[in-house]
């Protein structure tokens, strides 16, 4: 026996509590830092960060130290900052203390013996309370705090501080007033013999700082249009809402979402009084079960900790058998066998070798078979499970290639995790359980625990299908209003109640109420493919609010864009906004080759509106060059179809062929000069989908109802995001309006305005502009206030000039459309998506068809999720130097760009 093992037997209760009274000193400190407290109305702490500080050593701390750490967090060391803490349990209104003298560092401490993590405050330059703060950047008097009302619990065992490997320096301190105690009990007072490990420095700036910056979010960029100029209109305010921790238990505070707080460093439950030692067994005689699936799941536990190959070696119906396979400490495996006659070493040893039957094969039991074992049986009166025989002694040596460490086991211990981060690489996975138990865990073996704990945390792929039924109905009953329509395809027995899942479609009712309430004709549609094992699109059609963000209306899950799918879509649209077969609605789409067929067969009357980029791209195969797309742009955006004609026939000075093929494209579909004023909008990109399929982006690889899940989810967060937004902003006209108004007014100066004496008005600027602006249709000659709905350059000119003529109309903000109007805006949002209880909260469906999976053949190779790009922008990137700007491969043979010489058949040139 080592004499580390002799001294963890040894040491009696005093030796323990003397290593717990020191160890109970440290805490945790979150410090939240960068920011302000604001009225929200209750007090909030926003714009900030936090930091985790673990192993503070509270006879040590006082407000010098915090000032280190800020510094070493990126602040300036002049900053002038005032200290808060919280008291626990106590909210922001009326648990806020001061943190900058030594007195109240004292009060500070007397929390600290009960909670092991306090939260820290920082003001920077001002503070917001009444009262006289601290400000830390003047000179510091630091005074030893003397510790008052300390308590002494119950200590932890010696295991625990062996695996914590901390040894707290009043230990150290210790040593010789126990030396006297231990000698009375014949024991050498040598701890250095104890494996523990000093891991806490006298000095703070060695303190462990654990940094999970709650930085804001960045503005998605994928919806931004490279190819095109800045242009006000095709702008699309998207407020953020992060998705990254989907399933993450998180806290509200006043409708802002935050991160939920980390588990600190240090475990309060450590010292928990039924902790036991390391020579103890969680198992004994007697021990009741309810089923023998919790034995064994305490065995693999038991042989992990104690790195003990345990196994079950019986499992019947009522009895089940667990013992030790480890080796011996001469190095020989416990069932190992060995000849028919003792070896002679054995026989030098005085090793007599007995018999065990099986044809002759012998061994020594006493010094080849570890003792422990473990009998479980079933009760029969009680149905429990009973430990009948138990030796818990251990004859064998540790080991670190442990039986009962399998996937599945580790699969369970990454469960929470996942829930917290779903994208956690597999290489963190592997030293994360490498460091926890100190065993070997292969990539292979991390990455088969992660895609169980995956499996298990989003549900499996098949299983949800059949509970589908019972999610639309706990759907329709938490958000009243919502349609749901579910397609299967029909059964060709039809005695067979199993239904194979084709389509559904889903429109919230408060999303509904909430479009209708804009008040303005115009959706986006577009779809994306699924990435799960199931093959699938998501269509989503989405609409812009006043502030011209997104507004995402219906989205549905169908088999693929096809006609037939886009038609009923449309379908199940048309039903939920009552839009007649004649009606006059506009949508804008990527020319999808179903939706263009559906449109005209659902809405003969629709305007359809493509998609301006997706022309570019199609341009591009012919004609390429930032002529062309130059030319295209500003024959977009011209207003009127004289300027149209003109600039059609300025490229057919440039390219004849280029010129026709655009020609066949008719202009009513992409030109403001075509476009009618019904939408009240004159956006030419198809960018209100396109941002919100990178916002469900992370939702589309997971199982159907996780799915559909992470898409309410969303909508649910979005919703309150904009609502933030609506209460910081001011005015009469929505932030977007407001800013394009502002642009016309600026212009407006140029232009002077002339009276016929009735409603019209002849504007008049420079080089010879001049046009019409009639105040009773309220219309341009320019047709960008018909177009759009607010006052273009020419009608702002006009409505000043309004009192040289006696007449005053007031200003510019009422000639705008109402849908443009911050009581619009608020009324759009007053319709709130409600959250769901989980799966165990749902009541079953009384359906008694049960819906299955749909057929899909799994194709050769590894599945592809990148989006797939078109010819044109692989050849960009190869020009470009390649992706991730790697250069083209040259072939050595031909000496020729894109190809190696293995691939060479004697390829025209790339570049």
């Amino acid at each position: 026996m080592s004499s580390g093992a002799f001294i963890r037997e040894a040491l009696d209760q005093k030796e323990v509590e003397a290593i717990y009274v020191g160890f109970q000193h440290l805490f945790s400190i979150k410090l939240h830092h960068g920011g302000l407290f604001k009225e929200y109305p209750g007090r909030v702490y926003a714009q900030g960060s936090s930091d985790f500080v673990d192993f503070v050593d509270i006879d040590k701390f006082s407000v010098h130290e915090l000032d280190i750490i800020l510094e070493r967090l990126g602040h300036p060391k002049d900053d002038v900052r005032y200290y808060h803490y919280l008291v626990p349990n106590k909210n922001l209104d009326d648990g806020l203390r001061a943190l900058g003298t030594d007195s109240e560092v004292r009060v500070f401490a007397t929390y600290v013996f009960d909670n092991k993590l306090m939260n820290v405050y920082v003001e920077h330059d001002i503070t917001t309370f009444p009262i006289s703060y601290f400000s830390s950047p003047g000179n510091v008097n630091i005074e030893e705090i003397v510790e008052t009302n300390k308590r002494v619990k119950k200590p932890p065992s010696f295991k625990t501080m062996l695996l914590c490997g901390l040894e707290d320096e009043n230990v150290a301190d210790n040593r010789e007033g126990r030396s006297e105690d231990m000698a009375g009990l014949g024991i050498d007072d040598n701890l250095e013999d104890v494996n523990v490990t000093e891991n806490m420095e006298d000095n703070l700036e060695d303190v462990n700082v654990t940094v999970n910056m709650e930085g804001n979010l960045e503005h998605d960029s994928s919806s931004d249009d490279s190819d095109f100029v800045d242009d006000d209109g095709n702008h699309v305010n998207d407020h953020e809402a992060d998705m990254r921790d989907f399933r993450l238990l998180t806290e509200a505070d006043h409708g802002e979402y935050v991160e939920a707080m980390d588990e600190p460093m240090l475990d309060n439950d450590i010292f928990d009084n039924n902790e036991r030692r390391e020579s103890e067994s969680p198992f004994y005689l007697g021990q009741e079960f309810g089923t023998k699936k919790e034995l064994k799941s305490m065995v693999k536990e038991h042989a992990v900790e104690t790195k003990r190959d345990i196994r079950v070696i019986k499992d019947e119906l009522d009895r089940v058998r667990a013992i030790c396979k480890g080796k011996s400490e001469d190095g020989v495996n416990n069932d190992s066998r060995v000849g028919a006659a003792s070896s002679k070493s054995d026989k030098a040893k005085g090793v007599l070798a007995k018999n065990v039957g099986g044809r002759g094969k012998k061994t020594d039991p006493d010094i080849h078979k570890c003792p422990w074992v473990l009998l479980l049986s079933k009760n029969k009166k009680s149905g429990s499970w009973v430990i009948k025989t138990l030796v818990t002694e251990h004859k064998c040596l540790l080991t670190r290639k442990i039986y009962s460490c399998t996937a599945t086991f580790l699969s369970k211990k990454l469960v929470e995790q996942i829930k917290e981060n779903p994208t956690i690489p597999v290489k963190a996975v592997q030293e994360q359980f490498q460091r926890q138990f100190e065993l070997p865990v292969s990539t292979m073996k991390a990455f088969r625990a992660k895609s169980l704990a995956v499996e298990q945390v989003n549900g499996d792929f098949c299983s949800q299908y059949g509970m589908l039924r019972t999610y639309v109905e706990e759907l329709m009953k938490a958000n009243p209003g919502t349609t749901v329509k579910l397609e299967v395809q029909p059964s060709t027995d039809p005695t067979s109640q199993v239904r194979k899942f084709k389509r559904i479609y889903v429109c919230l009712g408060s999303l509904k109420q909430g479009f209708k309430a804009i008040g303005r004709e115009l959706l986006g549609l577009d779809g994306a493919f699924l990435k799960g094992p199931f093959p699938g699109q998501i269509l989503t059609a989405v609409g812009l609010d006043p502030n011209n963000g997104i507004y995402p209306v219906a989205y549905a899950i169908v088999e693929a864009e096809t006609m037939l799918s886009w038609s009923w879509f449309l379908e199940c649209l048309g039903d939920d906004l009552d839009l007649g077969t004649n009606s006059n609605f506009t949508f804008i789409s990527d020319r999808q080759k179903g939706i263009i067929p559906a449109l005209k067969k659902v809405f003969p009357c629709a305007e359809h509106r493509f998609c301006l980029r997706h022309i570019l791209e199609n341009m591009k195969q012919q004609y390429r060059g930032k002529i062309y797309k130059d030319a295209l742009w500003k024959l977009a955006t011209h207003t009127t179809v004289e300027h149209f004609q003109k600039e059609m026939d300025a490229l057919k000075e440039i390219n004849s062929e280029a010129h026709l093929w655009l020609s066949k494209i008719p202009p009513q579909h992409w030109s403001r000069s075509h476009f009618s004023g019904r939408a009240i909008s004159d956006v030419l990109l198809n960018n209100m989908c396109e941002v919100l399929n990178s916002k469900l982006l992370d939702g589309r690889d997971k199982p159907i109802i996780t799915m559909l899940e992470f898409v309410r989810e969303y909508l649910m967060r979005r919703i309150v995001n904009v609502l933030g937004v609506i209460d910081r902003s001011n005015g009469m006209l929505t932030p977007y309006a407001t800013k394009l108004l502002e642009s016309q007014k600026k212009e407006a100066n140029r232009y002077r305005v002339k009276w016929n004496g009735e409603d019209h008005y002849q504007v008049s600027g420079q080089q010879g502009n001049q046009y019409v602006v009639n105040m009773r249709t309220r219309t341009c000659a320019c047709r960008k206030w018909e177009i759009t709905g607010i006052p273009c350059r020419h009608a702002v000119a006009v409505i000043w000039s309004m009192k040289i003529y006696s007449e005053n109309l007031g200003s510019p903000e009422a000639f705008v459309n109402p849908v443009y109007t911050m009581d619009r805006w608020k009324e759009v949002y007053t319709h709130k998506v409600y959250p769901l209880n989980g799966m165990s909260m749902w009541s079953k469906s009384q359906v008694p068809t049960i819906i299955a999976p749909p057929d899909y053949h799994k194709p050769i190779g590894r599945p592809k999720k990148a989006r797939k790009r078109s010819g044109v922008e692989l050849e960009e990137e190869t020009r470009a130097g390649g992706s991730n700007g790697v250069k083209t491969t040259t072939c050595g043979k031909c000496k020729k760009k894109g190809h190696n010489k293995r691939s060479c058949k004697g390829q025209e040139q790339i570049g």
